[in-house]
């Protein structure tokens, strides 16, 4: 019997992935596990496997194109096996199975035909403010809820597959005809015009004083463009990473609090634990222990270890930290499990793995999923400070900036302490204002007396 192979949900904010390459052609005897095809997402390339021994019968998606998950992407059949081909399956079209009209025969007398009533779609509250904010008309999104109903993350799915949205004008300038016609001789634009009639309605005088204007003006002539010396395509990691950091903006209600910490103890702590653990070929970074420092903080302030659902915020039970990691066209976020239950040196064993992984493209759907809280640590790079996007579905992350020595007042003296500037970017819908600053004193206070993580 025929199987189907398709596209499997790596993590739970996957929407497609891309076909990098397929690994076995149409024809081919394949076995349980066998590698099949490249799948590339916003966070890591994947070989997806098959789940049945047989032979390909049919390969339905073509590579280089973007693949929804849950797409039909191959059919595997049992060798001998006559499989009927099947049309490509993009995983948006919608069937209609209703039973077609039959004739009627026209009644004697016609009657009046009704006026067709348009009903809404049955949608969650969360779902209908977020296609209202966008100006989504909800009767195209394809709803996963119960009952039909449509769910928030049907719409971000939605806006995903669709793209930016076109901006409209929706505004209707109010101008006499007479001024309209004045306009299009003159080869005036009404819209650079302020209307001095009732209302702000452009007459024919304030059409005349604009063009009177324009013939006083030189006109300079744009500049022509420069041709572009590389044109980089917006496809694959790089295209899915804007697709999603701009739901994030669209979508959160973000907040970025600033604060500057006195490291010098951090600083201090780092050097000595790792002398110590020299012997051990054991190099603590400054991303270990700041894993460790927000994993104990948000014990502390569950509210920021949440994620928001149509159901409402859902405080979660495990603290699993992300730690961002650059590539070179792009980045990908690991997951710490567990991170307040870690000691310092398996955190620091993970990190390191992870970064080494990522580069070589050999890190695992499982190291990628599951993140409640993400870190970004951009003080490699020389930044001090700056605004980070949330990783959905999260609902906070922490930028930190480089460890800057510089002069202080500390103890009513002025003294030279190494400083620290974090950024918390949350998200308000989640969390107010003051729990999120409690959250960063209690992270700055750990910074400050480091120690208390070894209790």
């Amino acid at each position: 019997m025929a199987v189907e192979l398709k596209m499997l949900q790596m993590d739970q904010t996957m929407t497609k992935g891309k076909i990098g390459k397929w690994l076995v052609k149409e024809g081919d005897t394949v076995t349980q596990g066998q590698p099949l095809l490249e799948i590339e997402t916003d966070k890591v390339v994947h070989e997806q496997e098959s789940p049945t021994d047989g032979v390909i019968a049919q390969l339905l998606a073509e590579e280089g194109t973007n693949v929804p998950v849950n797409a039909l992407l191959a059919i595997i059949g049992a060798p001998g096996e006559e499989v009927a081909r099947v049309e490509a399956d993009t995983g948006t079209a919608e069937v209609d199975t209703a039973p077609e009209p039959q004739a009627s025969v026209q009644p004697a007398q016609p009657k009046a035909t009704p006026p067709a009533t348009t009903v809404a779609p049955k949608a969650s509250p969360a779902a209908r403010q977020l296609a209202e904010k966008l100006a989504i008309d909800l009767t195209e999104v394809k709803a996963s809820g119960p009952g039909g109903r449509i769910l928030e993350s049907d719409v971000q799915r939605y806006i995903d597959l669709r793209g930016p949205a076109p901006i409209e004008e929706t505004t209707r300038l109010k101008a006499s005809p007479l001024a309209r016609r004045l306009a299009k001789e003159h080869g005036v634009d009404l819209v650079s015009i302020v209307g001095s009639g009732p209302d702000g309605r452009i007459v024919r005088d304030d059409v005349l004083q604009a063009s009177a204007a324009a013939a006083e003006t030189p006109v300079i002539e744009a500049p022509a463009p420069q041709q572009a010396t590389e044109v980089i395509p917006m496809d694959g990691i790089r295209e899915i990473i804007a697709a999603r950091m701009t739901m994030s903006l669209q979508t959160n209600a973000s907040v970025t609090l600033h604060t500057e910490v006195d490291a010098t103890a951090f600083v201090e702590l780092r050097g000595m634990l790792n002398d110590k653990l020299q012997a051990r070929e054991v190099s603590l970074t400054y991303t270990d222990l700041l894993v460790k420092v927000v994993a104990n903080a948000l014990g502390e302030h569950p509210r920021l270890n949440a994620t928001l659902t149509d159901e409402g915020i859902h405080l979660l039970p495990e603290i699993n930290i992300g730690v961002a990691v650059a590539l070179e066209d792009g980045l990908v976020v690991p997951v710490v499990r567990n991170a307040d239950k870690e000691r310092l040196s398996e955190i620091s064993d993970q990190v390191r793995g992870f970064a080494e992984r990522a580069r070589s493209n050999q890190l695992t759907p499982g190291e990628l999923q599951g993140g409640t809280f993400t870190i970004t640590n951009l003080g490699n790079f020389g930044i001090d400070a700056f605004t980070p996007i949330i990783n959905p579905p999260e609902s906070a992350i922490l930028g930190v900036g480089r460890i800057l020595k510089k002069p202080v007042v500390h103890d009513d003296e002025i003294v030279v302490r190494s400083m620290l500037t974090l950024s918390l970017t949350f998200d308000h819908r989640v969390v107010d204002g003051a729990p999120a600053a409690q959250f960063l004193q209690t992270v700055s206070s750990y910074i400050q007396d480091p120690y208390l993580l070894l209790v």
